[in-house]
């Protein structure tokens, strides 16, 4: 049985010092727009969950229907699947696509400009 690969990722890869994106290849902007999708999707569901205050701050969230389709990472990709992607103690997100075996971590993604929590100034 052929063992699925995992895209494990930082995002800072992808961006300057200042946070901002980098020039990119076409390639990696294409998986660039995939990854900061599924932060932007995960951080509002985190938000969301925190600003109803009617329970305690998520740590752990289940899985976030993304709305992205698993061939939206790379063109020559078949795959009509959806991704969800779950956050684990809020500093690794994790997602895979339901039909396939594609999955993946995103790391350092909190404070990016596609993390959608409100943050506190201090």
């Amino acid at each position: 049985m052929k063992k699925p690969m995992v895209l494990k990722t930082d995002l800072r890869h992808f961006l300057d010092d200042e946070g901002k994106l980098l020039a990119l290849t076409e390639q990696a902007k294409t998986v660039f727009k995939f990854l900061s999708k599924i932060v932007s999707s995960v951080s509002e569901r985190i938000a969301s969950s925190v600003s109803t205050h009617t329970e305690p701050p998520i740590v752990d969230i289940d899985l976030v229907a993304v709305n992205l389709k698993c061939n939206t990472r790379a063109e020559q990709l078949h795959c009509e699947g959806d991704i969800e992607a779950s956050c684990i103690n809020l500093s690794l997100i994790e997602w895979h696509c339901d039909s396939c075996q594609a999955a993946g971590t995103i790391s350092h993604w909190q404070g990016s400009l596609w993390d959608k929590q409100q943050h506190t100034i201090h």
